[in-house]
């Protein structure tokens, strides 16, 4: 009787530590799940005064120094226009326009962290690309990161991101982030990495 006891009991402990760790990581996801926008993703909570504790928890962890919609918009994408998680074998173009906000930024991540590469390029904002007559502008993101504006994904597997950040955006922006006229992400080829 005592055995049967102690294999309930431990079968308790273990269902309850199993359901706990699973709602906690469910509730402190990555912070750019909220709204989707083709491959982009943004969350009204980052940055607010009013967000849950879980949204609190969620910013310490993924999204540190998450500065208020009036100062910042951030929108994160996981995969391309066609809904693939980035691939560090395949090439991508990142093309977009003018964007509403006084500046912007594109990084790369692998696993939240930025990339080591050869070039120290972890990032590229709106003074640093030359749009054309247009006002449109590309990125590139490569294996190698040497081609001209381009990211690299490096030399190791992971979960690859992107976060556009929109610096002191037009006022109307934190309300209604599907009208920004977000870049595209288009797959342009790619080849086997070895692993």
């Amino acid at each position: 009787m005592k055995l049967w006891r102690i294999i309930t009991l431990a079968g308790a402990v273990i269902v309850g530590l199993a359901l706990g760790l699973g709602s906690l990581w469910a509730l402190t996801g990555p912070v750019g799940i909220g709204e989707k926008f083709g491959p982009w993703t943004t969350s009204k909570a980052v940055g607010e005064r009013d967000q849950s504790p879980y949204s609190r928890a969620r910013v310490a962890i993924y999204g540190i120094w998450g500065l208020p919609p009036s100062e910042v918009v951030y929108y994160s994408a996981y995969v391309d226009d066609e809904g693939a998680p980035f691939d560090r074998g395949c090439s991508y173009a990142i093309e977009g326009g003018p964007l509403p906000t006084r500046w912007w930024s594109v990084a790369l991540y692998r696993s939240g962290f930025y990339i080591p590469n050869g070039a120290n390029r972890y990032s590229w904002t709106q003074t640093e690309i030359r749009p054309d007559a247009a006002g449109r502008w590309r990125i590139q993101l490569t294996l190698a990161g040497t081609e001209p504006n381009s990211l690299a994904f490096g030399d190791a597997n992971g979960i690859f991101s992107l976060t556009l950040r929109l610096y002191q955006p037009d006022p109307d922006v934190a309300d209604a982030r599907g009208s920004v006229p977000l870049p595209t992400i288009r797959k342009i080829s790619c080849v086997a990495t070895g692993g």
